[in-house]
């Protein structure tokens, strides 16, 4: 099992899709499954982000239901793309995918998800990314006192700064055949 997180913007669902793909993992998205609330709920993320610091009844009902998937698909060739998952599937290669500020502002800037998120310009896409992290940080904290921003909780910690999403999963994957299988 790969556990995969990292900074917002960083490649994580692009890497996981190419893992999914080419190396015949099955990919579970928490990410999305906490997307889809904050829709249900009539939210931004990073809105449900603040409502699940101070409530935090559904990251634990996620969280939760992380840690039963790898109990019970433990034979399986399973990729987490979550942010928690790492510390929830004790036994997964753990990797952190990594990424400047300024290249985080200028992906979200370029991309098509753009249009989700309230923002004006460069500046002001990075305050709200780094708001969002900062707020992700701050609740993993103070639920369950981990820092899931503390590289020596991971595996593997690699930048895709510049680095094709291509090559970023296959040194992933190969650095999991070397230390994990």
């Amino acid at each position: 099992m790969i556990t995969l997180t990292g900074k917002p913007c960083s490649g994580k669902s692009t890497v996981a899709k190419i893992l999914e793909d080419k190396y015949g993992f099955t990919r579970i998205s928490v990410g999305e499954i906490f997307k889809d609330e904050a829709r249900k709920h009539g939210v931004t993320i990073e809105e449900f982000n603040k409502m699940c610091l101070n409530d935090p009844t559904f990251d634990k009902l996620v969280d939760n239901k992380t840690a039963q998937i790898a109990r019970e698909r433990a034979d399986e060739k399973l990729l987490f793309d979550s942010r928690m998952a790492w510390h929830f599937v004790p036994k997964s290669f753990k990797v952190y995918i990594d990424l400047s500020d300024e290249e985080m502002a200028n992906r979200l800037m370029n991309s098509n998800r753009k249009d989700k998120y309230d923002f004006k310009d460069k500046e002001s896409a990075l305050k709200s990314l780094l708001n969002r992290e900062r707020l992700e940080i701050d609740r993993y904290k103070k639920i369950y006192n981990v820092e899931s921003n503390n590289p020596k909780n991971y595996d593997l910690v690699i930048s895709s700064e510049n680095i094709s999403p291509e090559e970023l999963a296959e040194r992933i994957y190969q650095e999991y055949l070397k230390n994990f299988k």
